[in-house]
Formats: C-alpha cells, structure tokens, sequence
C-alpha cells in the first residue's frame, strides 16, 4: 500500500495544487478557530468584565472603610454602653420598657412607630455599640402608619 507522499506525488500538478491550498485553508481556519477567536471574545466580553470587576472593588473599598470606621470608634465598656442605652431609649416614645441581664438587653416594644424603631436601632448601634442580636416583632395595622410591638434583645460590648 503506498504512503501518503507517494500517492501525493502520482498525481497531476493542478490536484496538488488543490490539495495544498484545501490543507492551507483547513490550517488557517483551524488556526483561527482555535487561536484568534477565543482572544476576540475576550476582548468583547472584556468592558464588562472590567465593569463588573470595578464595581466590586468600589464596593469592597466602601466595607472596607465601613470597617475602618468602626474600627475607629472609641471602645465603650459595658456600664457606659447601658447609661448610653438608657438615654435613648426615649425616642421609642413611653411604651417601651429596657431591661438588663448580663451582656443583653431586651427592650419590649408596644405599638412603637417604625421610624422610631430605626432611628434607636441605629443610634444604639452608634453610640452604646449594642448589636440586635434577637428580633420578635410584629406590625400591628390598627391605623395607617406602621407600628411594631415585641420584643428586641441586643447585645452589649463585653465589660
């Protein structure tokens, strides 16, 4: 059986021409299959990627300041953070109740406004560094603004 050169080689000039030039564009569209149009793809998919990547490190950059912030933040040790407490639990208006054990607090909330609930949320994170650790709340419907009654139990910094 004659190999491959051989065969090649029997026949006319214009059928190896042909050949040649069918394994060239077989080569070549090979070549660009497999080399060039992976790397095209990636440079259009690319903007977004860089887009997506951005936004994640302008966000990781934000926690991280966050964290730095928080960080930053003079530490309090337990007796201080109760007083601090104490103070502000008048923006929960008179039918809230604050009592301590321990390293929590739990406050009982009657018929408190949302917004009233959030601001002392967030001025107890802020300035007694009590962390909501348990929230058992329900909203009550009986008129149009939202109010909460239940239970919150934070969590002091330790002493």
């Amino acid at each position: 059986m004659p190999s491959l050169s051989e065969r090649f080689a029997v026949l006319g000039p214009r059928e190896q021409r042909w050949i040649t030039l069918g394994v060239g564009v077989l080569c070549l569209a090979l070549l660009i299959g497999v080399g060039v149009l992976p790397a095209v793809h990636r440079i259009r998919a690319n903007p977004k990627a860089q887009q997506q990547a951005g936004a994640q490190l302008q966000n990781l950059r934000l926690l991280q300041f966050r964290a730095q912030t928080l960080q930053a933040q003079p530490q309090l040790d337990q007796a201080e953070a109760i007083t601090r407490l104490k103070a502000s639990v008048s923006l929960l208006g008179g039918n809230s109740e604050l009592s301590i054990s321990d390293e929590r607090v739990h406050v009982v909330l009657r018929a408190t406004p949302a917004k009233a609930v959030a601001e002392w949320l967030a001025r107890a994170r802020k300035e007694a560094h009590a962390v909501p650790v348990e929230a058992r709340l329900a909203r009550e419907t009986q008129s149009e603004e939202a109010l909460w009654s239940g239970t919150l139990v934070m969590a002091l910094p330790p002493r």
